[in-house]
């Protein structure tokens, strides 16, 4: 992929098979830029791969963020077959049904905390590497207002997850400041995608059409891309209108 610095952008979508990441790969490609889509499910990929086709330069790629030698092998991929890293948005993450402590197992604990927390240190770790000879670069982590307010919906285990990654984003931020890349963490309420299916009581269609669609939470991300390097936005909380954050 040739890229001309003044208009494309080489982005990276780790979890664009679905939901909020294809609605960020797909404005991304509406703005002509280069695009990678990266997930675990190859039928997904090719999914979006064919509505990526007539927009902008696309590849895909497989990976498994909650195994690092998978993250550091598409990171390795990326830079040889792309190049520069200007974009990398970590939209990775999954719950489980049973999510209170009395319920969820051990095992189920250390999977969200393995794919939400460590999988997006891993994807940030390598990007960084890739950012830091040319100081310039943006990561966008998408978390969760459970980052920001641990309700039982959420469950335990996604919950302290997500406070990790808002730790893992503010953090990093600040020591990488001074350098020229920046780091934004988005809270989205309420979003209509699969992983609702995946709460113990999944919402019906009515309560999924109030909600944040992936669409709108893609526009946030873009905003954030699209700003100067001299404008950082180190968090930015989206949440449906009729959702309390209280």
């Amino acid at each position: 992929m040739n890229k001309t610095p003044e208009t494309v952008k080489n982005t990276l979508i780790i979890g664009g098979g679905s939901g909020m990441g294809e609605a960020i790969a797909l404005s991304f490609a509406e703005q002509g830029w280069s695009v990678v889509v990266a997930g675990r499910s190859i039928s997904k990929l090719e999914n979006v791969a064919s509505k990526l086709s007539e927009r902008a330069q696309f590849k895909t790629r497989s990976v498994d963020v909650g195994m690092r030698s998978s993250v550091e092998s598409l990171f390795d991929w990326f830079e040889h077959e792309v190049g520069d890293l200007d974009i990398l948005v970590n939209c990775a993450g999954l719950n489980v049904p049973d999510r209170s402590i009395d319920r969820l197992s051990p095992e189920d604990w250390d999977l969200l905390m393995r794919v939400n927390a460590t999988g997006a240190y891993d994807c940030m770790r390598f990007a960084l590497d890739n950012m830091r000879p040319r100081a310039d670069g943006v990561i966008i982590n998408i978390s969760s207002v459970a980052g920001k307010r641990a309700a039982p919906l959420g469950g335990v285990a996604y919950n302290a997850s997500k406070f990790a990654m808002t730790a893992l984003g503010a953090t990093v931020a600040e020591e990488v400041r001074e350098t020229g890349i920046r780091i934004t963490s988005i809270f989205p309420g309420e979003v209509n995608t699969p992983i609702l299916d995946k709460r113990p009581i999944p919402p019906p269609e009515s309560h999924r059409k109030k909600i944040l669609q992936p669409e709108d939470v893609a526009a946030a991300v873009l905003m954030v891309a699209n700003l100067p390097q001299r404008a950082h936005i180190p968090e930015l909380i989206i949440k449906p209108t009729s959702q309390s954050y209280f």
